[in-house]
C-alpha cells in the first residue's frame, strides 16, 4: 500500500487540479502580521521559524477541517502540508532576493532536474512518515536542482541560493508526501 502511495507521488501531485493546496489554504487563513512574523522568523533560520509556526499551531490546525473538507486527518501530515508550504514560501523569497528566481522556476527546476535529483528529495520527506521512499543513490544528486537554475552549489557566490534551493525542494517533497497520503486517505 505505502509503495502504492509513493509510486502516486513519484508520478504527479495529487491536487494538480486543485487551484490551491491544503497547505496554500491554511496558509491563507492566518493573519498577514502572523504570515509575516513566521517568514522574518525563516530569515533567522528554521530553529526560530518553527517555533514561530509552533506558537500558531492551534490558529494553523484550526484552519485544517475548513480547508480538507474533512476532519479524520492524522495531525502529521496537515502539518506536513503546512509546513511544506510555508518552507517552501520562504525559501522562493530567500532564492528570490539572492538571484531573483521566482517560484515558478523553482518549480521548474523541480520537474526538470533529473529523477534522482527527486528521489533524494522525497527520501529525505519519507522520513518524517516512517515511510521507505525511493533510495538516494547519490547525495549530490540534489545539486542538479541549482544547477537547472544556473546555479553553481560549488561557487561561494551561489552557496546559500543553492543551498535554500535544496530547502525549497525538500519542502516540495515533503508537502507532496504529505498531500498524496491525505488524497489517498479513506474517509473514516
Amino acid at each position: 500500500m505505502i509503495e502504492l502511495l509513493f509510486s502516486a507521488a513519484l508520478a504527479a501531485s495529487p491536487v494538480a487540479g486543485e487551484s490551491q493546496s491544503l497547505g496554500a489554504c491554511i496558509w491563507s487563513r492566518l493573519p498577514a502580521a502572523d504570515q509575516q512574523q513566521i517568514l522574518t522568523a525563516y530569515d533567522r533560520g528554521m530553529t526560530s521559524a518553527t517555533n514561530a509556526l509552533q506558537h500558531r499551531d492551534l490558529r494553523l490546525m484550526g484552519a485544517a477541517p475548513d480547508c480538507a473538507g474533512r476532519t479524520d486527518l492524522p495531525t502529521l501530515w496537515v502539518r506536513s502540508a503546512v509546513a511544506g508550504h510555508i518552507v517552501q514560501t520562504g525559501a522562493a523569497a530567500a532564492v528570490l532576493a539572492e538571484k531573483g528566481v521566482d517560484r515558478a522556476r523553482l518549480d521548474a527546476a523541480w520537474s526538470a532536474a533529473p529523477a534522482e535529483a527527486r528521489d533524494c528529495a522525497l527520501a529525505n520527506a519519507a522520513k518524517v512518515f516512517a515511510i521507505d521512499g525511493p533510495v538516494c543513490v547519490n547525495r549530490r544528486a540534489s545539486e542538479a536542482f541549482a544547477r537547472e537554475l544556473g546555479l553553481d552549489p560549488t561557487a561561494r557566490a551561489d552557496r546559500k541560493a543553492s543551498g535554500q534551493t535544496l530547502t525549497y525542494m525538500n519542502a516540495k517533497a515533503l508537502e507532496l508526501i504529505a498531500l498524496t497520503l491525505i488524497a489517498r486517505a479513506p474517509r473514516s
